[in-house]
């Protein structure tokens, strides 16, 4: 089979063209008649336009009938848009009725295509529900064929078809089967809709949304999910309108995180093109999980039938798809079940002058005799995770020991390292950082981090009587985490 072709055996001009040619700009015959200039080596336009094509079957990751999985059309109403509209449900079969964090996923401007399905599919591989309405639905669904659908959708009554996905959205979080966290994920059209779902709809989670048109910026005020926004490097339509919305979201506080993806063409996620970029997208894709994992997954209550949370540490000693045997630092062996919506993060070191005025830090430290704290080991936050843990509380690394997650206000230089004035919604505290105190951050990973002698904390609960992991931080290649 040949290899697999990608952005960099186009030419970028090229690029443009098909991208025009995607959303509605140049047509079929405009396409072909630009792109001849390109054709060489017996290849033809239409060869051009045939290899810049999705092909299905080569990006699919999970399979339609895969047992670890429940999936299903159904339909739902939209009263205020085309009536009943048709989608695609996938859940972990393994969660048999239990409630999930939903996400609603809003596809491209050619309606619901094998290719979000498996995005649909992909989620519930990681605990979640996912559900993909098809916008095509007044007009038969999508036809089986990428420029029949991209004809049909120029049809559509757009502000009937903003309705639907609204409908979806509320659909979806009422679900006896769903916990009623609700996120969002949608790919150029779709992550426009992201956008204009979170002007609409306050009781939105979190919202993801890759290369997708921005509102105008008055609508930023609106805005109560935290965001997280996937920008492709050379994507002058979307990216031109991008900056004025984002500054009109950091003005209006809200939660909103953005990244570029260097050398990337719009659709860098899709893996059914040659614009499929695999390094971004993985990244891209990780970050999306990691978001959606931190804002929809149910926080444990308080309730006395809870199992309680423990928190391990230690190095791993064996590791299978489903489990892996830990060998704690007191030297107990515990076997943890792995659950389909495991968190693994990498944990890794950085340096003491990284921490800055404004950092959201953890701390884990000693009390003094004059009241103030010595650091044992310090985790700077990224900022997609500021405000976790937020407080001053014990904490069971050592003896006496405490945890203070909270923004550094002021830090200067000591004669023995670092002093850190950090404040908390409940108070503040001052903390010394002698020299040699590790110092860490950390990012999201996958399960390709958890090998045998990787150093990991963890969180775990008794589920179904078996010690199951819910989160892991890992070192890589022998980092030992400080705590």
């Amino acid at each position: 089979m040949p290899p697999r072709l990608s952005a960099q055996d186009f030419d970028q001009e090229l690029l443009i063209l098909f991208d025009a040619y995607v959303h509605g700009s140049l047509d079929r015959r405009g396409f072909l008649a630009q792109a001849q200039k390109f054709a060489k080596a017996g290849l033809t336009a239409a060869g051009l336009l045939a290899a810049l094509s999705p092909d299905f079957a080569a990006g699919q990751q999970v399979p339609k009938d895969d047992a670890r999985l429940k999936t299903e059309r159904l339909g739902y109403p939209s009263a205020a848009g085309t009536g009943t509209v048709s989608g695609y449900l996938a859940r972990p079969a393994s969660a048999g009725s239990a409630r999930l964090p939903a996400i609603l996923v809003i596809h491209e401007n050619r309606g619901l295509n094998p290719h979000i399905e498996d995005i649909a599919r992909r989620l519930a591989l990681d605990g979640f529900m996912a559900f993909a309405p098809d916008a095509l639905t007044p007009l038969g669904g999508y036809p089986g064929n990428e420029d029949k659908a991209r004809t049909a959708f120029a049809t559509l009554d757009q502000a009937k078809a903003q309705e639907d996905f609204v409908a979806a959205a509320q659909w979806l979080k009422a679900r006896p089967d769903a916990t009623g966290k609700l996120g969002a994920v949608g790919f150029c059209y779709g992550g426009g809709m992201v956008h204009t779902l979170a002007t609409r709809l306050p009781e939105l989670n979190a919202g993801v949304a890759f290369y997708g048109n921005s509102p105008a910026p008055a609508d930023a005020a609106r805005v109560k999910a935290p965001l997280l926004v996937q920008l492709a490097a050379v994507d002058e339509r979307i990216n031109a309108a991008w900056p004025a919305y984002e500054a009109a979201l950091k003005a209006a506080g809200v939660n909103s995180t953005a990244y570029q993806y260097p050398g990337t063409q719009h659709g860098f996620n899709n893996d059914t093109t040659p614009r499929y970029d695999p390094a971004a997208a993985k990244l891209a894709w990780e970050r999306t999980l990691a978001f959606f994992k931190t804002h929809l997954q149910p926080v444990a209550t308080a309730a006395s039938s809870a199992p309680p949370v423990v928190r391990l540490r230690g190095t791993l000693q064996s590791v299978l798809q489903d489990s892996v045997v830990l060998k704690t630092r007191g030297g107990e062996m515990v076997e943890l079940a792995l659950p389909a919506s495991l968190v693994v993060s990498e944990v890794y070191p950085i340096e003491l002058a990284e921490i800055k005025a404004g950092s959201f830090v953890g701390v884990g430290g000693m009390p003094q005799a004059d009241g103030s704290q010595r650091a044992i080991a310090v985790t700077v936050f990224p900022e997609s995770a500021r405000g976790s843990g937020e407080g001053h509380r014990p904490f069971d690394l050592a003896p006496q020991s405490t945890m203070t997650n909270a923004t550094v206000a002021d830090l200067a230089a000591a004669s023995d390292g670092r002093t850190l004035q950090l404040v908390y919604k409940d108070g503040r505290q001052t903390i010394s950082v002698p020299p040699g105190t590790p110092v860490v951050t950390f990012r999201p990973a996958d399960r390709s981090l958890l090998v045998p002698g990787a150093s990991v904390s963890l969180s775990a609960q008794a589920i179904e009587g078996k010690p199951t992991a819910q989160r892991i931080n890992a070192g890589r290649n022998g980092f030992v985490l400080p705590y």
